[in-house]
C-alpha cells in the first residue's frame, strides 16, 4: 500500500489560521467554500468591533467547522469543493471510498404508514449487517435470553440509497436479530456497542444486496485519515453549529472525513476520532481513506468538541469469532 503524500496530509494536519487578520484574508479569498450561514456570520464579525467571544467564534468556524465537513453523497459519489483541504486526499482514493459507500444504509421503520429513520448500518457478509446495540433498541426487544424484532411495525428496512435530492429507494427488509451484546455486558459496563442483523439478500424488486465491506487488518495509527459514512440526524443540540456544518440537511448519506486521535479511549474496545457526527451516525462504518476498509463502527460523539468514538474492527472480529 502506497504512503499518503506528506504534502497532502500536512495540509490537513497543519491547517490553522494564526491571526484574526489571516482569518479574514483567508475567508475573503475563499468565500465560495463556506456555507451561506457561515458567510453571513463571518461577515457580521468582520464588520463590527470584535470582542473575545467573536474572535473565538471566528476561529471556530474557520479552523474547526470548515475542516471537519460532512460532504453530501449523491448517486454513490461524494461531492467536495475543489479547493477544500480534504479534497486532494479524498480524490486520490475516491475509487476505494465510493466502492464502500454503496454498502452503507439507513434503518427505516414504518408505523401507521409513516417512515422514521433509525440509525446507520453496514454490510458485513452476504446477508448480515452491523450496527449499534442502541440503534436496535428502537425496533428490537429481548424475550428471555434472545432478541427479536418488535411487533407492531408495518416494515423495518435498511435503505442504501437515501441520498439528498434522490427518490429511488434501495430497501431490504430486516429479517432477524443474529447477535446483540448482552444487557449485562452493555456499553455502560465496558463492552462494545454492537449488534448484528440478518437482512434479505434480494428485495421485492429483485434487486440484490450490495457487496460486503472489507475489514481493515493493519494496526491503527494516530492521525490516520479516516471517514465516517452515515446518515446524521438533527437533534436539539448546537443548532447553529449543526446548521453551519450540515446546512440543515439531515438523514441523507454523507462522507465525514477526519483523523484517528487516540487508539484506546473510553474503554478497551474503542478509539477516538474527530469527524463531525450527529445522532443518526450511530452504527456508521469508519473507513480507512486509503483502502476503503472498515477500521471501526461509530457509536458516540460530541459535535461541540469534535470527539467521536468507534468500536475497533479487531474487537468486532473477536465478537464474530465468539458468536
Amino acid at each position: 500500500m502506497k504512503t499518503i503524500p506528506k504534502k497532502i496530509l500536512n495540509k490537513i494536519l497543519n491547517f490553522r489560521i494564526g491571526s484574526i487578520q489571516d482569518a479574514i484574508e483567508y475567508f475573503q479569498d475563499n468565500k465560495e467554500l463556506f456555507l451561506p450561514d457561515s458567510q453571513t456570520k463571518i461577515e457580521e464579525i468582520i464588520n463590527k468591533d470584535r470582542d473575545k467571544s467573536d474572535r473565538e467564534l471566528l476561529f471556530e468556524i474557520l479552523n474547526h467547522d470548515y475542516l471537519r465537513p460532512a460532504f453530501i453523497i449523491q448517486d454513490g459519489m461524494f461531492h467536495a469543493p475543489d479547493d477544500h483541504p480534504w479534497t486532494p486526499l479524498l480524490n486520490i482514493y475516491r475509487k476505494n471510498i465510493e466502492q464502500a459507500v454503496h454498502s452503507v444504509g439507513i434503518f427505516e421503520i414504518v408505523r401507521n404508514r409513516k417512515k422514521y429513520p433509525s440509525g446507520t448500518g453496514w454490510i458485513l457478509s452476504d446477508d448480515l449487517v452491523v450496527t449499534n446495540k442502541h440503534v436496535t433498541e428502537v425496533f428490537c426487544e429481548k424475550v428471555g435470553n434472545k432478541f427479536r424484532i418488535k411487533k407492531g411495525f408495518e416494515k423495518i428496512t435498511i435503505d442504501f440509497n437515501e441520498e439528498f435530492d434522490r427518490i429511488h429507494d434501495f430497501e431490504f427488509k430486516v429479517l432477524e436479530v443474529v447477535h446483540v451484546e448482552r444487557d449485562e455486558t452493555s456499553l455502560y459496563n465496558h463492552t462494545p456497542d454492537i449488534a448484528i442483523l440478518r437482512v434479505e439478500k434480494v428485495n421485492s424488486k429483485g434487486e440484490k444486496l450490495p457487496p460486503p465491506l472489507e475489514l481493515y487488518d493493519k494496526k491503527l495509527k494516530v492521525n490516520q485519515p479516516i471517514a465516517v459514512v452515515g446518515f446524521p440526524s438533527a437533534d436539539y443540540k448546537l443548532p447553529i453549529k449543526r446548521k453551519r456544518i450540515f446546512n440543515n440537511i439531515y438523514d441523507v448519506k454523507r462522507l465525514q472525513p477526519g483523523l484517528i486521535k487516540k487508539i484506546k479511549m473510553l474503554y478497551d474496545f474503542d478509539f477516538q476520532h474527530d469527524c463531525a457526527t450527529l445522532s443518526g451516525n450511530s452504527g456508521s462504518p469508519v473507513l480507512d481513506i486509503q483502502t476503503g476498509k472498515v477500521v471501526g463502527t461509530h457509536f458516540a460523539g460530541s459535535l461541540q468538541v469534535f470527539a467521536g468514538y468507534a468500536v475497533r474492527v479487531d474487537v468486532l472480529k473477536e465478537i464474530l469469532k465468539n458468536m
